[in-house]
């Protein structure tokens, strides 16, 4: 049996992924102040958000055949605000997500919880990637870890 994909869906073969930190981005100080008041009205929507450091995707290219080449920059969630502001751009986010399966065949998905900007929405475990702490590097490794920290997040076993 195939299967057909989704229009403007492509499977790819990743053999080896290639971080490399890029600079903040800069914005006007009139974008900054209408992406400013466009997080306090979802901070007031909706209380429970938080601006927390989270890793924007500033640029995704094939390096070579099977390498993917990724710049991410160190932004916190207030960026994404830029999406409801007209003329901003809002850098990609970077999740790890988990197929996690269980015994009988099906997959783990989980409920966003009321803290999210989706809340109620089912999806796989995951989150938005963190950028690393001090003397610690992106790469495979660590976002791995950080799949399995939102891996045991969700299902309540805290790391």
């Amino acid at each position: 049996m195939t299967a057909t994909l989704p229009s403007g869906v492509e499977l790819f073969d990743v053999h080896r992924l290639r971080l490399v930190e890029g600079a903040v981005p800069v914005l006007s100080a009139e974008l900054q102040a209408a992406r400013d008041q466009a997080w306090e009205m979802a901070v007031t929507a909706n209380p429970a958000l938080f601006d927390g450091p989270v890793v924007g995707c500033a640029e995704l290219r094939w390096e070579e055949p099977e390498t993917l080449f990724l710049r991410w920059t160190a932004v916190t969630y207030r960026h994404y605000a830029l999406r409801r502001v007209p003329g901003g751009r809002a850098l990609p986010s970077l999740f790890v997500n988990v197929i996690q399966p269980i015994d009988d065949g099906r997959v783990v998905v989980a409920r966003m919880s009321p803290a999210t900007a989706a809340p109620g929405r089912w999806q796989l475990p995951g989150g938005s990637a963190e950028p690393p702490r001090d003397g610690e590097v992106l790469d495979e490794g660590a976002l791995s870890g950080q799949a399995a920290r939102e891996l045991a997040e969700e299902l309540g076993r805290f790391v």
